[in-house]
């Protein structure tokens, strides 16, 4: 039951790997690929990273 639901997460995290480089690879074309990954996959990365502050910390947008 594990071996499968390993296998499971294995395969779609393969399928998330190619289709992220086809997106690439079709948004930008062949030329200069490699940049191209690093900028796309920076992007990703940073749209997933939000910003988070400590707990009470007091920011300029809070009013207090």
């Amino acid at each position: 039951m594990i071996a499968s639901v390993v296998s499971l997460i294995i395969r779609l995290a393969v399928l998330a790997a190619f289709a992220f480089l086809f997106v690439v690879l079709f948004e930008h074309g062949p030329e200069n690929y490699l940049s191209n990954v690093q900028k796309d996959f920076a992007q990703l990365v940073d749209s997933f990273a939000s910003p988070t502050s400590p707990a009470g910390a007091k920011t300029s947008d809070s009013g207090t």
